[in-house]
Parts: structure tokens; sequence; C-alpha cells
């Protein structure tokens, strides 16, 4: 796959100042700027800007050679959308959902290995004379940004223009309301979804583990910067353990741990891959999807948001 990483975003929001506190809160780090965070790996992630209401501006995805983005922008061209190289990427912009995508060349960072203390089980005992690590709560910076789900009121016009354009690749999919699309190896980089308006859906961190994912959402609701969501649970669809908090600008911060993982097209289609129904949408265990999670609270503010612009 000539794409292999979803790098970065870039957000507007109403309250950039609560928004800061959230991701400080979470242990972040940011720059000097303080616009600028990211997870304890891959660098800066999200950049903050304020706006008149919530709205995915920008997604960064590398890719491997130059090579990569000539045929990438021949594709768009194909689909009748127009790219420009600007600063060394290739920019493109999603009629749908007025996102721009740029694509660069560069090297995914070095992941190091999750120190994840062994688990009990029945047969089977890993951990013995000592208490797990996950009762001494210790919340910390979610490892990276994994995956982001987009709101588009053409999902159909999106799916093209990120697969048949960008080279994203079809993981699952329910036709006419979800598909999960990968840039890299995870079962995920992108979602879309279909919307009403164009929305940043939900932004997806991963964690080391089951614990690491439990401590950073305890410890969120605890200090008052985000709201319960939707979890604990683990989805069907990419397998991952999930806790979802309704964060201040209105969209869904997602932590999550145990995604699948996708190296080999062909194994995944046929012995991976299974059929997606209704009621594979939400979870396989877990509390039922919350009707915020489908029609966003703020949705009037969204379209009026969406009416200024024209």
């Amino acid at each position: 796959m000539p794409l292999h990483r979803l790098d970065s975003i870039r957000i507007a929001v109403p309250d950039a100042a609560a928004q800061s506190r959230l991701y400080t809160t979470a242990g972040f780090t940011t720059d000097s700027s303080g616009s600028r965070f990211g997870g304890s790996d891959g660098g800066e992630q999200v950049v903050l800007e304020e706006g008149d209401f919530r709205r995915l501006l920008n997604v960064d995805i590398l890719a491997n050679d130059a090579s990569d983005t000539s045929v990438i922008a021949s594709r768009l061209t194909g689909l009748g959308i127009s790219s420009t190289m600007r600063d060394g990427r290739l920019v493109a912009t999603d009629p749908a959902t007025r996102v721009e995508f740029s694509v660069r060349v560069a090297d995914a960072p070095v992941i190091p290995r999750a120190d994840v203390m062994p688990y009990n089980g029945p047969g089977h005992n890993e951990r013995v004379n000592q208490r797990a690590s996950g009762v001494i709560p210790r919340a910390r910076a979610p490892r990276r940004l994994g995956h982001i789900v987009i709101g588009s009121p053409d999902i159909d016009g999106t799916v093209r223009f990120l697969v048949e354009g960008l080279g994203f690749k079809v993981s699952d999919q329910f036709p006419g309301i979800i598909a999960f699309l990968r840039c890299s190896t995870d079962h995920h980089n992108v979602a879309v979804v279909n919307s009403e308006v164009p929305q940043l859906q939900h932004y997806s961190w991963e964690c080391d583990d089951v614990d690491h994912v439990g401590h950073n959402g305890t410890a969120l609701i605890a200090a008052g910067v985000a709201k319960p969501g939707w979890g604990f649970g683990r989805h069907y669809v990419g397998s991952n353990f999930f806790w979802y908090l309704l964060e201040p600008s209105g969209s869904f911060i997602e932590f999550y741990s145990d995604m699948d993982i996708i190296t080999d097209d062909i194994e995944w289609e046929t012995r991976g891959r299974t059929p997606v129904g209704p009621e594979h949408i939400g979870n396989s265990w877990g509390p039922s999807m919350p009707l915020e999670f489908i029609v966003p609270p703020d949705l009037d503010q969204l379209k009026a948001g969406w009416a200024r612009i024209g």
C-alpha cells in the first residue's frame, strides 16, 4: 500500500481553551503555542484552531515516495477533482465534506512495544504473587491518533474520493450507513458515516491495553473536562475495546486498544472479514449506542455554521 499512516488532523472548535484543557488533562504533549497536541508516540497529531463551529479542516496522510503522490494526483484528476502541491504536500479537498486531505512523503515513526503485565486466566497463571498493574490508577497520554470518523452528506462520494482517489482500502462496510477504510495496517484509519452535515463524528487514540483505556477515561470524567459518552465495550467491526467521551467541542473522543491488524489483503478477505449487518454496527458487548452518537446534540449549530459558509 503506497499510503502507510494517518499522521495528523487540524480542527476548529468554538472554545479552544476548553479543548486545550481536555488535552492537557489527558497528558497530551504540546508545543510552545499551545495549539498542537500529540500522544506519547508519533509527534503532534492534533492542530487546534478557534472557529465559529466545530469542524474538521485537514487530514494529513503519509505516503512512501514521491511517485505515489503523482499517481494519486492522476487518479484524482480522473475523478474530476483538482489537486495542488503545497509545501511538499499533495493537497485535495473532498467535495462532500469540504475536508482538505494532504499527502506527504515521510517515514512512519517507530512505535515502541507496550510494557503490559500479563493476565491470569483459567489454566494459566501468568501473574503470580503480585497485584495487577491495572489496579493502580495511572492515567497517562494515549499512544497515537489511530482513526477518525467523518460524517458526510454524500457517503458514496466521500468513499470514492478516499478509495479511488487517495488509495485507501475498504476493510468493512455497511452500504449507505458506514464504511471503514484503511491507509495503514490498522483495520481502519478513516471511517465515513452518513450525516446530514459534514462533521468530525469522533476521533480515536490508541492505548496500551484495557486498563490504559479505563484509567484515561476515568481521569477525564473526574476532572470534569469530558462527559460520559458510550462504553466501555468491544466493537464487532475492528474488534477493539472502546470508551467514548463527549468532549467540549461536541465531538466524541475515543480511547481504544486491541484493534484488528491487516497485513495480507487476501487473507483478510478470505479468512478475517465476516459479513457486517445492522446488529454489528454498534458493539459486540457493552452498553447500547446512545442517540447522541447518531444525532449530535449540536446538530442545529452545525447546520447554522455550514449555512453561514454557504
